[in-house]
């Protein structure tokens, strides 16, 4: 089943998500079995209880109807417990340490990455300082900003190691989904959350919006590639070199 799931759904290039295709397959299957279930009661009922010449309407009896419910409760039980539960409670915990950590923050109609640099410490942000060039307002007379640095549209994350994504928006609801990731958050307003990943295989792909966020919704794309662990230091390593000097 997981197979012909896989099929219909982007690759998956992360290490969570066989797990969450595995969460997606058993609800099908649960909701295929329901239906097939309920569909041969259906079928039974109408043969046993139609309508006969002289004889008198009949009515189910018994404790089938308990049983038939037993059985959807018990099935969700095993959904929940066997297989999504442990899924979101693994995807719930803090990420395996050391992990490569970047801040994206929406807006209307652009998602802006706030990359640490080489340092891995993220400077101080402050609204004073939001600008075209800057989206989210680097302080740069903080030490720590030295070497940071923003890209608009552009999320680029190493292989193999935890990327922990620290999450905001300026106006609207946004949704900030990475499908081969199989990752799907909303992103709200005044509501800061984190969500990560492990890549496993690198290559290009798109971040994309799962909230309707205004009449430019369907602009509210950005770039996403996974690189060596060499390629990604020599990225950060050209971008840093690219910054003006602090004043």
């Amino acid at each position: 089943m997981i197979g012909w799931l896989q099929s219909w759904l982007p690759a998956p290039a992360s290490a969570h998500a066989a797990e969450f295709d595995r969460v997606l397959a058993a609800a099908h299957v649960e909701g295929l079995v329901v239906f097939a279930s309920w569909l041969a009661v259906f079928v039974l009922i109408l043969v046993r209880f139609r309508a006969r010449r002289g004889a008198a309407p009949g009515t189910p009896a018994g404790a089938w109807p308990l049983v038939a419910i037993a059985a959807v409760v018990a099935g969700d039980v095993w959904l929940l417990a066997g297989s999504a539960l442990p899924a979101w409670y693994r995807r719930a915990t803090p990420p395996p340490a050391p992990a490569n950590e970047v801040r994206v923050v929406a807006e209307q109609f652009a998602w802006n990455v706030h990359y640490p640099g080489p340092d891995g410490v993220f400077g101080r942000t402050n609204r004073a300082f939001v600008g075209a060039a800057d989206p989210v307002g680097i302080d740069r007379r903080d030490p720590a900003a030295h070497d940071d640095f923003v890209l608009i549209g552009v999320l680029v994350v190493p292989e193999g190691r935890p990327t922990l994504v620290h999450l905001s928006s300026k106006d609207v609801i946004h949704g900030f989904t990475l499908a081969t990731m199989r990752v799907k958050v909303d992103v709200t307003p005044g509501l800061p959350i984190t969500t990560w990943f492990t890549p496993v295989t690198t290559g290009t792909w798109e971040v994309g919006c799962s909230q309707l966020c205004g009449l430019g919704h369907y602009r509210m794309r950005a770039l996403f590639e996974v690189r060596s662990a060499d390629a990604f230091r020599a990225f950060v390593a050209d971008e840093v070199a690219r910054l003006e000097p602090a004043p």
